[in-house]
This record gives C-alpha cells, structure tokens and sequence, in this order.
C-alpha cells in the first residue's frame, strides 16, 4: 500500500496522472497529508517530494513515512486500502434476451448436440478430436488471463512493502505493532477522547492535595515536553517497541518526597498523552518492555498488582551497582486508559525490597486520575495508602 501511494502521490506532483486516477489520487493524497501532517517528519517527507517528485531519495523518504504511519494506525490502514481500491463498479444493465440476434452465436433451443455435429444456432461445429481439442485449448487460454488478471489487480492494491520482499529478511530494527480498533467502550478510535493540552494533562499528576499526609511533590516537578521519537523499549530477542513514534506524544512527570522514616527513597509518576488509541497501544508495549529491560547487574521478576485500565503490567527491579556496593531496588507499573499511558516507580535505595503497596496506591489513584481526565472532568482521585 505504501509503495502504490507514492505512486500516486509522485504521478500527481509530475502531473502524470490521468483524468480517469485523478480522482482516486486526490483521495489517496488528502488521506496521506492528513496523517503525515500531524508530525515534523512526516511533513518533511511531505515537502521532499513536493519539491522534487524524481528525488529517489525523497521517495524512499516519504514511503518509508507511509509504511510506518499504515504499520501504527490500523484505522489509516484501512482508509489507505479503501480510498486504493476505489468505489464499486456499477451494477451491469439488466438485458432481456431475445432467442435471435443478427450476426451472434446462439445457444439457445435451437442448438443441438449430435455424435459427430455440435449445432449452435446457425452455427455448425464438427466433433472431432482436433475441434475438441482447439476449443479446450482456448478455454484453458482464456482461464490463465483471467488469473494473472485478477492476480496483478490484488499485487497492485495489497503488494508486499516489507523489506523482506525487496530482497530478502530485514537487520534493522523492528517496530511492535499493536491493532486495537477502538477503545475500551467501543467506539471508533477517531472519536475517542484525547488529552492534547499540557495543562490538561498535568492535572493527571497528583498534586500537595492529593498526597498523604507528610508527603510532597519534588523540587522542579511537574514537567511538560514531547516524547522524543527515537525513545524505545528493547526486549531480550533485541526486537525494538518504539514508545513515541506515532506522533506528537507529551510527556507529563512528577516526582513525590515521602518524608523521613519510610522504606523507599522517591516515587516517580509519568503520563504519556498519545494522539489515538491505537497509538497508546503501541506505546504501552514500548514502556512494558522498557520496564523490563534487564542486564547482568538487574534482576526483574513480574509483580502481581490488581489489574487496571484497559491493560496493565507490573514488575520488580533489584541490581547492585557496580564498584560502589549500593543496592537499588524498584518496583514499576504501567497502565494504558484510553489514549494515555501511565507509567509508576518507586524506588529504594537502602538496600531494602520495594514496597509493592506504595506502588500499587499510586497506579490505582493515577489510573483514576487519567480516566477522570479522558471523561473531561477535573481530577481529584487521591492517594491512599
């Protein structure tokens, strides 16, 4: 599908498309800028075959965009296949037929099969052998164009991009894909709620009201700025789960101070805010496995907290720091409702295990918090423990 917008996309651009595509590539360009241009890199694939359509550069560019946003957005995708395959044909005309037509083949009442004649209508053949074996022949004939018809139309609308197809399997790095078609009441991915102000979005974070008593938020917090795309989560078979590239993500963080005489150091909180749904799919299993990343020096084992939102995980961190002695352990959550991704950690760093009540008070008031905010009501789930 990627390949065949470019296509389109560069024959408009060249004008080179014809009067009977125009209107089909109109569709498929309106689609392409409409999706492409809700990031910087996709407006810059944009823009690169805008100014020069023959730049094999520029194309590889902004095919490369397409098959990325049609891999992250199954609702894209669908819209891609539907706007390539065009509107149905017309139904045909309805004919009456008539028993006779002036300089046609009949086969009608009239014909006749004999032992050595096949009679249709005016029309004599002898049957033989050799005539049998003619008619099958252009029978067989006619079968195989119909074939590699019907095969180059479905190659045209559904052709391998994949870089396996282009000359064998791929070295690069590899992007989860996760295809939810909507959220978790149901409707349409496109009308589910988003939260797209910074504002907006920090009110998830709880704030000095909604802490225990003692508790504080940490100096500097909360912060606001866009996901970098580049961040990834990289699982044991080195498979890369991009966590924020599907378009302009922010990024909320708050830290908390639990005050003297409590068994764990800080507790950290961040809300990721995605554009969709399908996008926060994607990003949850880039987190998960970002929480999971282990070496030689960590060990991670899953923790058991109650489940929450539309899909949730927990684990256990504990590592020895190199040449120092110190023992760090670490509990972390993550949480997808709706379009927002949660994510909590709570971290010690005497030596002691993680206080997994801590973090599962913090996952359930946040959760809250973020599905308050998806209702378009304020905030004001507290934190219990």
């Amino acid at each position: 599908m990627a390949s065949s917008a470019v296509q389109i996309l560069t024959g408009l651009a060249t004008g080179a498309a014809t009067a009977v595509g125009s209107e089909a590539g109109r569709a498929v360009g309106d689609l392409v800028r409409a999706r492409l241009g809700t990031s910087e890199e996709g407006r810059a694939a944009l823009d690169g075959v805008s100014a020069d359509p023959a730049d094999p550069s520029a194309v590889r560019g902004l095919q490369e965009a397409i098959r990325e946003a049609l891999a992250a957005d199954p609702d894209f995708q669908a819209r891609m296949a539907a706007v390539l395959a065009g509107p149905p044909p017309d139904a045909p005309p309805a004919h009456a037929v008539s028993p006779q037509y002036t300089g046609s083949i009949i086969i009608g009442g009239g014909s006749k099969v004999r032992s050595s004649q096949i009679s249709l209508g005016p029309l004599t053949i002898t049957n033989t052998r050799a005539t049998r074996a003619s008619l099958t022949g252009i029978a067989a004939l006619l079968v195989a164009l119909l074939a590699l018809g019907l095969y180059g139309g479905v190659q045209l609308l559904t052709g391998d991009d994949s870089p396996r197809s282009a000359g064998g399997a791929s070295s690069g790095p590899q992007s989860h894909t996760a295809t939810p078609s909507g959220s978790a009441s149901g409707m349409p991915d496109d009308a589910a709620p988003v939260v797209r102000d910074a504002e907006r979005g920090k009110q998830i974070l709880p704030d000095a009201a909604s802490l225990p008593q003692g508790w504080a938020v940490a100096s500097g917090s909360p912060t606001t700025k866009q996901c970098p795309t580049s961040r990834v989560g990289i699982s044991k078979d080195r498979e890369y789960h991009y966590i924020c590239k599907t378009g302009p993500v922010l990024d909320l963080q708050s830290g908390y101070d639990p005050g003297p005489g409590v068994g764990y150091n800080e507790v950290y909180v961040e809300v990721l805010a995605y554009p969709s749904v399908a996008a926060a799919a994607v990003g949850f299993v880039g987190v998960e496995v970002e929480n999971a990343d282990s070496n030689e020096a960590k060990q991670v084992t899953q923790a058991t907290l109650p489940s929450y939102g539309d899909e949730s995980s927990a684990i256990t961190m504990n590592a020895t720091v190199p040449g120092s002695g110190l023992h760090i352990s670490e509990g972390r959550a993550v949480v997808r409702c709706g379009s927002l991704v949660v994510r909590v950690v709570v971290s010690n760093h005497n030596g002691s295990t993680v206080d997994l009540d801590a973090l599962n008070a913090f996952t359930r008031t946040v959760t809250a918090r973020a599905q308050q905010a998806l209702d378009n009501t304020t905030p004001t789930a507290a934190v219990e423990l």
